[in-house]
This record gives structure tokens, C-alpha cells and sequence, in this order.
């Protein structure tokens, strides 16, 4: 739920207005767009350019947990001057953009591997990750700003869908809001639409169990490799066995992948595993966890699911037997 802050006091920093007060609804995960009003009693949109929090209890911040939340907004105008007495009013982490590209077809290509993948591989046994793909750091940088940054600085949004039966699909989605966010959806047709997690500065994991990401592999029509672009969000639970022989599958089909780097690569990602991170099966929601940060766990205060979301996600899964 989007958040709404009582302020308790205001700094005019030139540009920005550095707000501290306390949250009386919804929770603040990181920043986003919001509404600030005037004292003529207009409202306006702008947005959140930075944060701190006085006596932090955890994270994300809620309403009665005690702490301070300090905000600085960028001004609408050189004139503008808050009206304290009005409640800021956040937008929420998840913005929706309608002018979207699908970039499905550079799958076929190893800079967009040596560009994703590397995100989630911290070895020292692999200096420049990207290599594992033949392209080298600055070869991989530059793809990044010609099929990633040029979109956003265009005003669009890169997207990847992989079809399934039914006309459903599951699709990773490259947003740029107030911040980065790799969200990963699930939906049908013109239908329902919904959003299992994202990767971002403030991230939104786990998006799923490792046996629903080894059920949608089998059933995706798409790319061979593309299963590994939602390994990172299928977190693993504390002795759980990690897929070796699929995902060493999956890295052999990926574009440019050298076969010596194999070991390395797969012993990076088996190590994706949470302490206490635990699944429930239920009747009316399907599986879900206990992940604070997940959009699958009812209780966190990230989640921007509803009921029906659960029961969506649940009956897309359904399709392959628990």
C-alpha cells in the first residue's frame, strides 16, 4: 500500500525540501513519486531524490515503528511552499509506463547475457564475469547503454515475454521510475496481470519456488536459456538440492557461454540460498513465504498483492501439478 506521512517539520534546501515526520499508512520501501500540497491548497506531483531514517527499526519503514522518516522531495517550483498541515502521499514503489518495447529478440545475443547474468556472480574465480560469455566488461557497458539506457532516456521501457499455454506468460519487465526495477509478471492475454517481484536497489524477492521455475521451463515457449534470467528470484531454502544438471543445461543453450567456465558460473548461483527463508502451501493463496521483502508473503508490508492476486498466482501454477 502506498504510504502517507504526517510531516513534523520542513528545511527548505533550495531545490529540494528535506521533510522529516512519521508514516500513518501504508509503508515507504525506497523512493518514488509523490503528492505534496501547497498552501493555496494545490496539489502537485513530484518526487523523492533521497532518504535517511532517524531510530530505523527495520525495513521497510511502517506506520508506529518509531522511527523518523526523512525525505528529501524536489520542489515543483522555486515559489512552492508545503502546506504542513496536508499529508505527503507516496505513489508506490510499482509505476506502470505504457510506452514499452519488447526486446525478446536480443535473447540470440551474448552481450545481452554478458550483461544480466554477471549481475548475480561474485567470485573471485571470475574478475570480469562477462567473459564466461566472450564479451569483455567495456564490450558489455556499451551494449547496456545502446539497448538498455537509450530506451529509458527515450522514455521507454524494455521488456521480455515468454509465452506459455493458454495464452499466458510470464515476462521480465526493465523499468526505470524513480529507480531501476527488473519485475518479473505472470499474466494472461488481455487479462489479469500480475507482479511475483522485482531486483532493484530496494528488491522485492523471492518471486517463486525453485520447482515452479523448473515446472515453467519445461512449459515456456521461448528462448532455451531463458529460464536463467529467473533463477536469481528462486531463492533457494536451506538444504534444498540445487538443480545442477538443468541449469548447467540451461548456461550451455545461452549465446557466447564457454563450457570452462561452467563450474565457476553454476557454483556462483547455487549459492542463491536464504537462512529461514521457508514456503507454505495454502488453500486459498497458494504457496507463499515468509520473506519480509516478498511480494508472495500476505503480511509484508512490500506486498502489493491483493487476495485475488493470490488466487491468480496460485491457479497459473496449478497448470503443473504441486
Amino acid at each position: 500500500m502506498p504510504f502517507r506521512m504526517r510531516v513534523s517539520s520542513v528545511v527548505d534546501k533550495g531545490p529540494d525540501l528535506s521533510l522529516h515526520g512519521q508514516l500513518v499508512e501504508g509503508s515507504y520501501m525506497g523512493p518514488e513519486t509523490v503528492l505534496i500540497c501547497d498552501e493555496n491548497g494545490r496539489w502537485v506531483h513530484s518526487m523523492i531524490t533521497q532518504h535517511s531514517i532517524e531510530f530505523p527499526k527495520g525495513w521497510p519503514v511502517v506506520p508506529g515503528d518509531g522511527s523518523t522518516l526523512i525525505l528529501s522531495i524536489a520542489k515543483p517550483s522555486s515559489e512552492f511552499e508545503l502546506d504542513r498541515s496536508r499529508l505527503v502521499i507516496g505513489h508506490g514503489a510499482v509505476t506502470s509506463n505504457s510506452n514499452r518495447v519488447d526486446i525478446s529478440a536480443t535473447l540470440d545475443d551474448p552481450a545481452f547475457w554478458a550483461i544480466w547474468l554477471p549481475l548475480h556472480l561474485n567470485c573471485e574465480e571470475l574478475p570480469e564475469p562477462s567473459l564466461a560469455w566472450r564479451v569483455t566488461g567495456s564490450e558489455a557497458d556499451k551494449a547496456y547503454i545502446e539497448r538498455f539506457q537509450s530506451q529509458w532516456d527515450s522514455g521507454a521501457w524494455p521488456f521480455i515475454r515468454f509465452g506459455l499455454q493458454d495464452d499466458r506468460y510470464v515476462e521480465i519487465e526493465y523499468a526505470a521510475s524513480i529507480e531501476y526495477q527488473s519485475r518479473v509478471w505472470i499474466g494472461t492475454g488481455e487479462g489479469p496481470r500480475v507482479l511475483l517481484g522485482y531486483d532493484s536497489g530496494h528488491f522485492s524477492f523471492p518471486t517463486m519456488r525453485i520447482q515452479e521455475l523448473l515446472d515453467l521451463a519445461e512449459r515456456m515457449d521461448c528462448h532455451p536459456a531463458a529460464s536463467l534470467l529467473l533463477l536469481d528470484g528462486a531463492y533457494l531454502v536451506e538444504g534444498e538440492p540445487f538443480p545442477l544438471d538443468v541449469v548447467a543445461r540451461w548456461l550451455r543453450q545461452s549465446p557466447g557461454f564457454q563450457d570452462t567456465c561452467l563450474d565457476v558460473v553454476l557454483r556462483g548461483f547455487a549459492e542463491n540460498v536464504v537462512p529461514g527463508l521457508r514456503w507454505e502451501s495454502t488453500e486459498n493463496r497458494g504457496w507463499i513465504n515468509n520473506s519480509q521483502y516478498s511480494q508472495r508473503n500476505p503480511t509484508s508490508p512490500m506486498s502489493i498483492l491483493c487476495d485475488e492476486d493470490f488466487q491468480f498466482i496460485r491457479n497459473f501454477f496449478r497448470l503443473r501439478a504441486d
